[in-house]
């Protein structure tokens, strides 16, 4: 990888989001299967940053996401994508890229099941483990910082994850409520903390998240050989780092959405200190240059269906978009995947900086969004899922000749389905891509 020059910190982050994406094209630190890879990575990613910074490509790029559909094309069930066919998963996406061809690699993620087990999470059903053999995973959301419990989290949060949260959202790791607080006493009474990991509680948490991180390793090896071995056929990734909204950290993970919309009328001083506690406790992704600089964020809490627009502005926008200014600052591109539909939110998106943030749409009318985000913000998405689904190829391909004819109009455009082809069907995803590749050329 091209280290960062010695004058990193004095750059603008124009300066550095330059230099970020010069390297990403380069494809800095690939080691390509052939020169003809290579040119095609760099003419793939080229397409990407045309698009990005608002240029008119050659054609509109087709992004590839990953899903359920890529396996269950090559018989695998979910269940096998988490307890051990994870190398026939791994082929599955390398022929899936080589049968479809979309411009950038096809994700690649997968899990361990008995890692998941073993460590007891409660916070998700799975194939094998709650759900039938071949349905994805779902979220199963708790309230695992309690209504009252404000106050303790803002005031140590790393303490109240250790010690509260984790014990209650993995029943393996119930011994960490007696684990030691590292905190003031621990400093003035130095390795006297210590006593704390002679008991078989606090032990045993310990084995088991050692083991479970163990076991963990196992899919995650060979999803990042998966990832090489795309990046090498000339595929650019598009996504490395991961983020979230201060208020779906609080509503998604500690209170739960029937917690936190309470909160919202009960307590909101304290929701607003703990959106504001998690954005100052927030590390940016650490993002070696060479690779993409952008940085999915998957929202789920500030759609227009979960709170009102006055919520949306006062509870969840402020500390997003400062998350997002500080990515930007260092020459990130946050790339939010606003779940559901934003278009009552569509105003708001442009007070961030021109050129800065990819906004990836799940179901926001696009239309609507091309007319406010033209010329500001690049988009992308939303042949939407269902219509992949149980749509006819034709419908597909007259979706993605609306979507390449009026928000690709002008540059500004990558395409793709809404969210993760998980119930999809081959004629769909054909014509998806297909089409979209042949049809999308600019004059």
């Amino acid at each position: 990888m091209t280290p960062k020059p010695e004058n990193w910190n004095s750059l603008s982050a124009a300066e550095k989001r330059t230099l970020r994406l010069d390297a990403w094209v380069r494809g800095d630190g690939i080691r390509f299967e052939s020169d003809d890879a290579q040119a095609k990575y760099r003419e793939r990613a080229t397409r990407f940053r045309t698009a990005l910074e608002l240029g008119v490509p050659d054609r509109v790029p087709v992004a590839g996401l990953g899903g359920a559909f890529i396996y269950r094309r090559a018989g695998i069930p979910q269940k096998a994508t988490m307890y051990d066919r994870w190398e026939e998963a791994g082929k599955a996406v390398v022929k899936f890229q080589k049968d479809f061809e979309p411009d950038s690699a096809t994700a690649t993620f997968m899990m361990s099941g008995a890692s998941m087990e073993l460590l007891g999470q409660t916070n998700m059903k799975w194939a094998g483990c709650g759900l039938p053999d071949d349905v994805q995973y779902q979220y199963v959301e708790q309230e695992y910082m309690k209504a009252g419990e404000y106050d303790r989290f803002l005031r140590d949060p790393s303490d109240y994850v250790t010690r509260a949260f984790l014990p209650r959202m993995y029943t393996g790791l119930e011994g960490l409520k007696k684990f030691p607080w590292c905190g003031a006493d621990g400093i003035q009474i130095g390795t006297g903390f210590l006593g704390a990991f002679m008991d078989p509680e606090v032990q045993k948490a310990i084995d088991v998240m050692k083991k479970a991180a163990e076991l963990s390793m196992v899919p995650l090896k060979i999803s990042m050989e998966t990832a090489n071995t795309l990046l090498g056929m000339g595929y650019p990734r598009l996504f490395m780092g991961f983020g979230a909204a201060p208020f779906d950290v609080l509503g998604d993970t500690l209170r739960g959405t029937r917690g936190v919309m309470t909160d919202l009328y009960r307590c909101p001083g304290k929701v607003l200190e703990a959106c504001e506690r998690i954005l100052e406790i927030t590390k940016l992704p650490d993002i070696p240059m060479g690779e993409p600089p952008l940085i999915m964020m998957p929202l789920h809490k500030g759609d227009d269906s979960h709170i009102s627009l006055k919520q949306f502005e006062k509870f969840y926008w402020p500390t997003f978009k400062q998350l997002m200014l500080n990515m930007i600052e260092e020459g990130l591109i946050p790339a939010p995947f606003a779940e559901g539909v934003y278009t009552q939110r569509l105003g708001h998106l442009t007070e961030l900086p021109a050129k800065s943030v990819l906004w990836f749409f799940d179901r926001t009318d696009m239309h609507r969004a091309k007319d406010i985000l033209g010329g500001h913000s690049p988009i992308m998405g939303n042949v939407p899922i269902t219509l992949i689904a149980t749509g006819t190829p034709d419908q597909v391909k007259a979706c993605c000749k609306d979507l390449i004819d009026y928000v690709g109009k002008g540059g500004g455009y990558i395409l793709c389905s809404g969210t993760q082809l998980d119930d999809a069907r081959e004629e769909t995803v054909r014509a998806l891509i297909d089409f979209s590749k042949e049809y999308g050329v600019y004059k």
